[in-house]
């Protein structure tokens, strides 16, 4: 019988990673595993132990005007959350929003201007 081992790395050194799609690595500070998308650094968590979340925020005016929505719960790991406008490409975190605590804030960033009250945003967490 064969087994497979996933390679082991820091917090620090995943971090720094851009994961190939299906690449699979073992956190040893989280103590999870994390895949990869070949987009986004980190990768993102998988197995029994991710947790994981796809929310669809209808965006409201109020939404547009104060640049940001608020997620239901806060990320693990913020550097891991996905954020795709319905029918767009996924969006570069730090470089078109940003996650503070349980928000998702474009103000001053990337989608600023892009987004209208109706739109849908994806985010996986």
């Amino acid at each position: 019988m064969a087994i497979f081992k996933a390679p082991k790395v820091t917090t620090a050194q995943r971090n720094n990673l851009i994961l190939e799609v299906s690449e699979l690595v073992y956190d040893v500070d989280k103590k999870a595993f994390f895949g990869g998308d070949g987009n986004n650094l980190g990768g993102f968590p998988v197995g029994a132990t991710s947790g994981f979340i796809v929310e669809n925020i209808e965006l409201t005016q109020q939404n547009i005007d104060d640049g940001f929505v608020t997620l239901q719960q806060t990320p693990l790991i913020s550097s891991a959350v996905i954020v795709t406008p319905e029918g767009g490409i996924p969006q570069v975190n730090g470089v078109d929003y940003e996650i503070i605590d349980n928000k998702i804030s474009w103000k001053d960033k990337g989608l600023e201007g892009f987004l209208d009250n109706t739109d849908v945003l994806i985010v996986q967490y």
